[in-house]
């Protein structure tokens, strides 16, 4: 098992990428996904193994140069058993094979000649030149077996020109056990790069997409808004407190009760793997205007609800309207459940008005494993979301 070398994806693969796999980081135009290949080089040659890295686009130097800008730190060969096949070697391969149309075969001669010395464990390779020299069935002829041990690994980044479409051609889906494409999302706010893992072989999950940043060398995923929303007195505040190791709350006294929030409230929290800042709005219909707005810049969104309160749930209602307009994912959580008189999901679903996609937990915001419980489904909701 070789790891990517990426937080949190390791663990959506079910361990890393299996020894022997072929594997394809496929990058839309513009989006800044260089890293996921350079940090899965990273890992390679942590963990002692033999790589070869084809790189027909450019020279050795350049390239470590240029993965030296990514990642922070320097690759240096003389301590790492890595081998490289740059533009050098493909300009000598044009030369000699140009003629007589012998170039594939030149290529594969020269991998299996490298893999055979160097006796290479994992193969690193960049996909659109020797894609633009060779058409794609003979590029892809590069990556069988035929030019490298069959236990070897191949990983691969393509610059993909040509949309979701080429990623579903048959010939791709028979080429490669893991398909994997970075995006930029098409809303303008929060306008955030994200990765999906688009096919395993050797996995039956879901499709999941993440944001990710890039932080100091490394991909990190991202979660940057939830927002939890709900009618006054629902436990907004508790819950958002209980969610996160840092939380403010911004409460008052008031003649409709007390602790009453007149602003936000705030939380923050590193948890599986992802970045989070939860914010709570305030219930009470005069802050409605506001609602949209904040929703605006989220990932996805929390209705909280009283459980126990079935006047609240009309008001409740009109705020599921609202976060529905938005197209976010969105979870329902029930509080007070550890009370008397707690209404059964079904009731609040039907006084709500929401389907069954929609998730409704009853919980207690004083608990904090409930708490966890609901923000897991909103993130597998989020991360199961189609940008």
């Amino acid at each position: 098992m070789i790891s990517t070398g990426m937080y949190g994806i390791d663990d959506m693969l079910g361990g890393g990428i299996p020894d022997g796999s072929r594997v394809i980081y496929s990058l839309d135009p513009g989006v800044d996904g260089q890293l996921f290949m350079i940090s899965t080089l990273y890992e390679a040659l942590e963990q002692k193994k033999s790589c070869l890295v084809i790189i027909p686009h450019t020279t050795v130097e350049a390239f470590l140069h240029d993965v030296e800008q990514l990642r922070g730190h320097r690759i240096r060969p003389e301590e790492h058993a890595i081998a490289f096949l740059d533009s050098v070697d493909r300009e000598r391969i044009q030369r000699q094979a140009g003629k007589n149309g012998a170039t594939m075969t030149a290529w594969q001669d020269r991998i299996k000649k490298v893999c055979a010395e160097k006796k290479i464990e994992v193969l690193f390779g960049y996909f659109d030149i020797l894609y633009e020299d060779l058409g794609l069935e003979k590029c892809l002829s590069l990556l069988t077996p035929a030019c490298y041990p069959s236990k070897s690994t191949v990983i691969v980044e393509h610059l993909n020109l040509d949309g979701d479409a080429f990623l579903d051609l048959p010939e791709i889906r028979r080429a490669f056990d893991l398909i994997l494409a970075i995006k930029s999302s098409f809303r303008p706010l929060p306008h955030f790069n994200y990765f999906t893992i688009l096919y395993t072989s050797w996995s039956t999950q879901l499709r999941r997409s993440v944001p990710f940043l890039v932080k100091k060398g490394h991909i990190v995923p991202y979660i940057p808004k939830i927002v939890v929303t709900g009618p006054p007195h629902s436990g907004k505040s508790r819950f958002v407190l209980n969610a996160t190791a840092l939380g403010v709350s911004v409460d008052r006294f008031g003649s409709e009760g007390p602790d009453i929030t007149t602003a936000m409230d705030f939380g923050w929290l590193h948890w599986q793997d992802f970045d989070i800042t939860l914010y709570g709005t305030p219930g009470q219909p005069r802050f409605d205007a506001m609602l949209p707005g904040v929703l605006k810049n989220a990932m996805g969104a929390v209705l909280l609800v009283d459980a126990t309160d079935r006047d609240q749930l009309s008001r409740a209602k009109q705020i599921y309207k609202t976060v529905a307009k938005m197209h976010l994912p969105v979870v329902v959580a029930a509080n007070k459940k550890d009370l008397t008189g707690v209404m059964g999901e079904d009731e609040i679903r039907k006084c709500i008005g929401i389907g069954k996609d929609v998730p409704v937990f009853l919980i207690s915001a004083l608990q904090k494993n409930d708490v966890r419980d609901v923000l897991e489904s909103l993130v597998a909701s989020i991360t199961r979301f189609i940008y």
